[in-house]
């Protein structure tokens, strides 16, 4: 599939915000509506867009997410794809990624207590134990998504994140609940097709999603987005570092970047941790030569390694 510079428009508009109206993303874009739509559909049917995600900040409402990686060992394809498929299956793990590198898995649980994990834990890790290997189990403290200014090689100064993390612990009623998970599965859903299922007014249910918005628990709407389908491939980094007191300067370095899409900060995870998308392997590994040079001495070790496939990613 060819993807121009419209597309790419399209696409760097929809991560903004996901629930733009094709009205309002045709005037963005300078293109007829009924173009807008054709070419999301298919942006869609060529899986480049492979869904529509809403950011939602579940550490306000009491949970933990503890992000574990897990290497396979001594396995078969067959015996990696029923791990796999155990892992989709599994209500309690809600993301799960194929990863290349140092490690193979990736999965994400959420709890609210650590007792409610352990247990969650002993249960899947107790059945898989002889095909993986443990690598890390790290509880996530914030993750910070940044808008793709390299789609349109646009300039970083006024860019924006949307930040996961916690703030304060908000209560909400079943109502609330039952529109997040309808969110967390599909954020372009439609306001009328939202009231149904929710069975109140459309503006019963503006309001709500108004509120949660306010209080910080839903943050923003994105796409899940084929960076492959484009050419990029996925990087995720993890540094070790002699001298801890960089980081505030190494974020606002890594926020400079334009192929910078994620920071992770993490309880018993990397010392730094980012997230990056590149069209060539050249220009990753000059990303990591300029770090390099821009904070001599500092940088102990670099990791890294390339999550491949998303094969779910709900929170509900």
């Amino acid at each position: 599939m060819t993807i121009d510079l419209i597309d790419k428009k399209i696409l760097y508009e929809l991560d903004k915000n996901a629930r733009t109206s094709f009205s309002e993303l045709a005037k963005r874009v300078e293109l007829g509506k009924n173009s807008v739509i054709t070419r999301v559909k298919n942006l869609e049917k060529g899986e480049v867009i492979l869904g529509y995600n809403t950011l939602i900040n579940i550490n306000q409402l009491g949970y933990s997410t503890y992000d574990v990686y897990l290497k396979f060992v001594d396995t078969t394809p067959e015996k990696e794809k029923e791990i796999i498929d155990s892992m989709l299956k599994n209500k309690d793990v809600w993301f799960v990624s194929r990863v290349e590198g140092s490690i193979n898995l990736a999965i994400l649980i959420s709890t609210k207590t650590p007792e409610e994990f352990y247990k969650i834990w002993d249960n899947i890790y107790g059945k898989i134990k002889k095909y993986t290997q443990l690598v890390r189990i790290a509880i996530l403290l914030e993750y910070h998504h940044f808008t793709r200014e390299y789609l349109l090689g646009k300039d970083t100064s006024s860019r924006s994140s949307a930040i996961i993390g916690k703030k304060e612990y908000i209560e909400i009623d079943d109502k609330d609940l039952v529109l997040l998970k309808l969110f967390s599965h599909n954020a372009r859903i439609s306001l009328l097709d939202l009231s149904e299922k929710m069975k109140l007014t459309p503006k019963a249910t503006r309001e709500r999603i108004r509120k949660l918005e306010q209080k910080g628990i839903i943050l923003g709407y994105k796409i899940n987005f084929n960076f492959e389908k484009l050419g990029f491939k996925y990087y995720k980094l993890l540094l070790t570092l002699n001298d801890l007191s960089i980081r505030n300067k190494l974020y606002d370095w890594i926020r400079n970047k334009p192929n910078v899409v994620y920071f992770d900060k993490f309880l018993n995870g990397a010392d730094f941790e980012f997230d990056v998308e590149m069209d060539s392997s050249d220009k990753f590994f000059e990303l990591l030569a300029n770090m390099k040079r821009d904070f001599p001495g500092d940088i102990k070790e670099i990791v890294w390694f390339n999550p491949t496939k998303i094969f779910k990613s709900s929170y509900f």
